[in-house]
Parts: C-alpha cells; structure tokens; sequence
C-alpha cells in the first residue's frame, strides 16, 4: 500500500469513528507516524482528502453490488446478500457503518464536494435496490404495495441505514438483523 492510500484508510477509519469534524492532520499523522506536511504533500487539503476517500467508498460499494448480483440466484438473494454484508461488517465492529451514512449527519458543516459524493451515493443504492425490487416484481415475488418502487427503495435504504445506527448504539448487529429480516419477510415471497 502506498503512502496516499495508507492516509485514506486511516482518514476512513477516524471519519467512521469521530466524523468529519472530529479528526485533523494530527490525528491522521499520530496513527501512521509522519509529519502532517507529508499528508499536505498528497492532501492539500481535508476537503481534498475526504472528497477521495469517499470516492473510494463508492467505487468499492459499486464493486460490492456486483458481486451481490452475481452471487444470487434471484432478487431475494440479492438483498439477502447486501444485508449480510452489513450484517457481516456489523458483527466485526459495530462501529463499522456505511461511511456516507456516517459523514450525513454533518452534512450541514461537509464541503460541497464531499456532500455531493454523498449524495450521490445514496441515489446509487437507492436505484440499485429499486432495480431489484422491479426485478423481483417481475418474478411475483413482490408482495403488492401501495407505494411506488422508487418509494419502497427509498425505505428499504433508511430501514438498512437506521439499522446500522441502532446496532452502532446498541453495539449489536443483532439490532441490524432484526429489521433487516423483519423487512425481508414483509416485502418479499421466497419464491415465486
């Protein structure tokens, strides 16, 4: 790993841990062991760090949707595999959240760049499980609802993400799991 990346991951861990607000250079610079003018040298600024830490992010949570798709046998098993993976991170460490989830709670205070980031994250979430629920729909093992696809996406995202909160305070997946099954079973057959 490089010197840039090593940064980033630890910028990732203390943004996961105290927020956007809650680390600086010198924190960053304590962990690695380096003064903070090499962190400038890569990271002009923190607003330059955070903006590509949290393009990793959603690279690498575009690659973990992939890999949902392609592991699951039909829709079911595709949010099946997104919840475990939480579920799995969760279990490790409760403090381990999404990290846009993280960081929007100080949206107010985040650089433009970083809340667009953001932003935009969430939409990819929101389209990929809208995406699923169409598919699943397809396949009748939607159950009907009143609420439109978009809607029932855009819920299905604040139950993962409220859970994730809870299973933080609780520090306990098992706070996560109960509403991500709970959910499951109100939403979806298991075959069609």
């Amino acid at each position: 790993m490089n010197r840039a990346q090593e940064i980033k991951q630890v910028a990732h861990q203390l943004m996961l841990e105290k927020g956007y607000s809650g680390f600086s250079y010198a924190d960053i610079a304590a962990v690695i062991g380096i003064q903070k003018a090499s962190i400038h040298y890569h990271f002009p600024s923190k607003d330059n760090l955070v903006q590509s830490v949290l393009q990793d992010y959603r690279r690498s949570a575009s690659d973990s949707l992939r890999k949902f798709e392609d592991t699951a046998a039909n829709p079911r098993g595709k949010l099946e595999n997104y919840f475990a993976y939480w579920a799995d991170r969760l279990a490790n460490e409760p403090t381990h959240i999404c990290l846009c989830a993280m960081l929007a709670s100080e949206n107010s205070i985040l650089p433009e760049e970083a809340q667009c980031e953001i932003q935009a994250h969430f939409e990819e979430m929101r389209k990929w499980i809208q995406s699923v629920l169409q598919e699943a729909q397809e396949q009748g093992m939607l159950f009907p609802s009143h609420l439109s696809l978009e809607a029932e996406a855009a819920s299905i995202l604040a139950v993962v993400h409220g859970g994730m909160l809870a299973a933080r305070a609780y520090r306990d997946k098992q706070q996560f799991t109960m509403v991500t099954e709970a959910l499951l079973h109100k939403i979806m057959r298991h075959q069609a």
